[in-house]
């Protein structure tokens, strides 16, 4: 497994490297009082209203990567964290980075999970495959952490991982379920097409207009592309960002990100 190198972030929510928000305010003399392993493990994206899980669901449903990613996280908001173990492994398989990043972080901690440091670096390493920046950080402290005989550990756990999960194995697997969700794309015998796809949400027993939820994103084509697809997350993390379930914005006619 290739290795790599750098320093450390401890929170999961991933947007920018910055001061936990954990830490708090403290005099010099006063060191940072650690996290708790859940809030260590947490991200702010755990946590969301009902309407917004139901939209990001919808958008996700025929991506496995995003729709167990989304699982995952309302599990682990919810504090069931075997769930959200299980539903972050199943996103791993196609490839989500983000959630075997998380996978890592549940490991290390040991929620829901026995504790398994050197099973958390295996996963630490495989999210760290494309090196993005915050999880290169976060698998070069981990590796730092580590005893000897659990690095021996770790690097035997990762050979097994990588064959099952890294990209070589896992990105097909998202393809085959992209070309899936194509081959169900329906349209008139005419080609008449509105450019929109509204999905209606009930309110009080009522149906209405107030709880569209507008689907056309979900096939833009840069989604139901897998090449331009990557392209999006390795800008978007490359740039220390975060790759979240919601509206898809419009790409240029090139199909660059």
């Amino acid at each position: 497994m290739a290795r790599g190198f750098a320093g450390w972030i401890v929170c999961a929510a991933l947007v920018l490297p910055a001061t936990p928000a954990y830490a708090g305010a403290r005099t010099a003399a006063e060191p940072a009082a650690a996290p708790s392993p859940e809030r260590a493990a947490s991200a702010e994206t755990d946590r969301m209203a009902l309407t917004d899980f139901d939209t990001r669901q919808r958008l996700a449903a025929h991506y496995p990567n995003e729709l167990y990613r989304l699982y995952g996280s309302a599990a682990a908001g919810q504090g069931r964290w075997s769930d959200a173990a299980a539903h972050f492994r199943h996103a791993a398989r196609y490839a989500d980075k983000y959630s075997q990043h998380r996978l890592s972080l549940i490991y290390w901690h040991g929620l829901g999970l026995p504790r398994d440091r050197a099973l958390a670096y295996a996963w630490a390493d495989l999210a760290a495959e494309r090196l993005y920046p915050q999880f290169v950080l976060i698998r070069e402290k981990m590796w730092q952490e580590l005893e000897p005989a659990e690095r021996e550990r770790a690097l035997r756990e990762g050979v097994a991982l990588f064959d099952q999960y890294a990209d070589a194995a896992a990105k097909p697997r998202f393809e085959r379920a992209v070309a899936r969700a194509r081959s169900r794309i329906t349209g008139t015998r005419t080609g008449l097409s509105t450019g929109k796809l509204d999905v209606y949400a009930s309110r009080d027993g009522e149906w209405g207009g107030s709880n569209a939820i507008d689907l056309s994103p979900m096939y833009a084509d840069w989604r139901l592309d897998s090449k331009r697809y990557w392209a999006v997350e390795d800008v978007v993390w490359q740039s220390g960002g975060n790759v979240e379930v919601g509206p898809s914005q419009t790409l240029p006619a090139s199909g660059r990100p």
